[in-house]
């Protein structure tokens, strides 16, 4: 053990950096995927879950679905980025789209 108690402030730190919005993920998966397959839906709730800072209640809520339907697509859509090279690239241009544009705001 380093003998160092655990910072009490990291949390915080999630406050202090940008966050992506959902307009910005919508914009960027819509151009990638267009917006009216059920992938491109399910990349927007893995996209949101883990770029927006939201809680699973309230994207649930805009997709019309439950916090474990949220988690269950997120977990979806990452083991189909690990499985399938190609999307895995589609989704790694939409995150540094999403990181650029969060920095930019």
């Amino acid at each position: 053990m380093s003998g160092k108690e655990p910072a009490k402030d990291i949390p915080a730190l999630k406050e202090l950096t940008e966050k992506a919005t959902m307009q910005d993920i919508f914009d960027e998966v819509g151009t990638v995927f267009g917006s009216e397959s059920a992938l491109a839906r399910n990349v927007m709730l893995y996209l949101y879950k883990r770029y927006t800072g939201e809680k699973l209640k309230d994207i649930g809520q805009y997709f019309g679905i439950g916090e474990s339907g949220v988690s269950q697509a997120s977990r979806r859509v990452s083991q189909k980025i690990d499985r399938n090279k190609r999307l895995k690239e589609k989704i790694g241009k939409i995150e540094n789209k999403i990181k650029l544009s969060s920095m930019h705001t």
